[in-house]
């Protein structure tokens, strides 16, 4: 069922190109910045590092050297946590990292949810959508829980990148389908109107 339409995207197949993507992680010296000329998409060789047990973080900032955990709402919107906010997605954190939010606060209405075979995503932007080169951050998975229901997962005490993966709004799959919306609207109304867009 997808009765809010949601946009599905198929899980990859990455048979032939799993040694490959190996090689460039061990490749990568710890922290750094994976230089990736491959073929395939940069979200297939995450999506391979979340098969290997890394887990995800997307920010505008490229020069992270360490996430220390900070108050923010879990993806419910309910939950008040102190902690390092990463996904277990390939694709959710394209979004954060690539989503225009320079020069200050910018409302952010998003979901991501797996089925047996694919992905499935709701993305929109406040305003005008607009988009920036951005950095995913490749985490170990030790401390990390998730937060039930969601692809999100917290960790309550400091991580350090595995390595980094720089990305542009070309990335990032679905820019073309974030819808935009207006500082007030709810979640609900916003998920109702990209559901008739799709009609």
């Amino acid at each position: 069922m997808n009765l809010w339409r949601l946009h599905r995207v198929p899980f990859p197949e990455l048979g032939a190109h799993a040694h490959a993507f190996d090689e460039l992680v061990d490749a990568t010296a710890e922290g750094a910045a994976v230089d990736y000329r491959l073929e395939p998409p940069r979200w297939w060789f995450l999506h391979h590092l979340v098969g290997r047990g890394f887990v995800l973080h997307g920010s505008n900032n490229g020069e992270i050297a360490e996430f220390e955990p900070r108050g923010n709402f879990d993806a419910h919107n309910v939950r008040h946590v102190e902690g390092v906010f990463a996904s277990d997605d390939a694709i959710w954190p394209l979004y954060f990292a690539t989503a225009d939010r320079q020069g200050g606060r910018r409302g952010l209405i998003n979901w991501c949810e797996h089925g047996r075979d694919c992905a499935r995503y709701l993305f929109a932007l406040e305003g005008e959508p607009s988009w920036t080169d951005g950095t995913i951050y490749v985490l170990p998975s030790a401390t990390f829980e998730p937060t039930p229901g969601s692809r999100e997962l917290v960790s309550l005490v400091p991580v350090r990148p595995r390595l980094r993966v720089p990305v542009t709004p070309a990335d990032f799959p679905l820019r073309d389908r974030t819808i935009g919306f207006r500082r007030g609207e709810s979640v609900r109304r916003v998920a109702l109107r990209h559901a008739l867009r799709l009609r």
